[in-house]
């Protein structure tokens, strides 16, 4: 017979840990400024937007001009090539003016996540993916993923937004993708002790 794999369970990225990664990420002397830019400007715009990575990977330096005038975006989902329009919050776009300085001789169609800093040429998604992820885990544990910014605002949106609102935010076709997303933290599931 053969055994089952256990299940593990999976951490949400909220706040506290947003933080950790980007505290752990400032004093990691052994990384290239280009690595840090692409790591930095990907955990700000899954934290906010709940984007996928491949979705983030694609976007360019107008991408970015936009999000800051108009403090939206339409994107095309990589997953299934159809349009997603994104709100960003007024933090939101603090950070991204903040954190997204480029130089004065990018060009609209620059890619924002590069690779050696060639704005032209964007990392193959699985090495990126992987990358991100293997970043996460050595911060934050084997519990934890990129994808883990997305379960992390869909669970923190269900606490007090119409679960059809947020299938919409996160870009969902299905709704019960979005239900499956919600995992609630520690904290969460303390909160519902009644005796």
């Amino acid at each position: 017979m053969k055994k089952k794999k256990t299940t593990k369970i999976r951490e949400n990225i909220t706040e506290v840990e947003y933080l950790k990664l980007l505290i752990y990420l400032n004093g990691k002397e052994n990384l290239t400024a280009n690595t840090k830019n692409n790591l930095k400007r990907t955990f700000i715009l899954l934290f906010y937007t709940g984007m996928r990575i491949n979705e983030v990977k694609q976007l360019r330096v107008k991408d970015i001009d936009t999000i800051i005038k108009k403090e939206e975006l339409i994107i095309v989902t990589h997953k299934t090539r159809k349009e997603r329009k994104l709100f960003f919050s007024k933090e939101a776009t603090k950070q991204i003016k903040k954190h997204f300085v480029f130089n004065d001789d990018a060009k609209n169609n620059d890619y924002i996540i590069t690779v050696k800093g060639n704005p032209l040429k964007i990392p193959s998604s699985a090495t990126y993916i992987s990358s991100v992820n293997s970043f996460i885990e050595e911060v934050l544990g084997h519990r934890y993923s990129s994808h883990s910014f997305r379960s992390g605002i869909i669970t923190d949106m269900s606490k007090s937004i119409n679960p059809k609102f947020i299938k919409e935010f996160i870009g969902h076709s299905d709704i019960k993708t979005t239900m499956r997303h919600i995992r609630p933290t520690d904290e969460d599931l303390k909160a519902c002790l009644v005796r």
